[in-house]
């Protein structure tokens, strides 16, 4: 719910005061700003946004130990910049392309899947790593 009121400011700029607004191209890119604050600010304050995530599929003798919020680190690190990515891309488009629909959904999908990807990957890997 929280991270639904962070896009509340833009709902309201968006359809309330200003729907005839020259940022409202920039919406899709715009959308993506508060996810990679929320991603990059979790990393600055050493809190990655993914550990609450973690926590509910490992045991919680893992929880704080350094590997354990290293790897939920590099994951967060994956999602800000997947987020941050699909943001400046986002902002090229209307410019390039303003009514390029696919584009906009492809780099959605894509800012999404491939983070989730390396989300059920890395994990994995690391515990490959720690077996060997």
């Amino acid at each position: 719910m929280r991270g639904l009121l962070g896009f509340l400011p833009w709902i309201v700029y968006a359809f309330v005061a200003a729907p005839h607004s020259p940022l409202t191209p920039y919406g899709p890119a715009l959308v993506n700003v508060w996810p990679a604050g929320t991603a990059w600010g979790s990393l600055a304050i050493c809190k990655p946004f993914t550990l609450g995530i973690a926590r509910t599929m490992a045991p919680r003798e893992v929880w704080e130990s350094p590997r354990f919020c290293r790897v939920n680190a590099v994951i967060t690190t994956v999602w800000a910049s997947a987020f941050t990515v699909a943001a400046l891309s986002l902002t090229l488009v209307p410019a390039a392309a303003p009514h390029a629909t696919a584009l906009v959904i492809a780099i959605k999908a894509l800012s999404f899947a491939l983070p989730a990807v390396f989300t059920a990957w890395y994990p994995k890997r690391v515990r490959r790593a720690l077996i060997k």
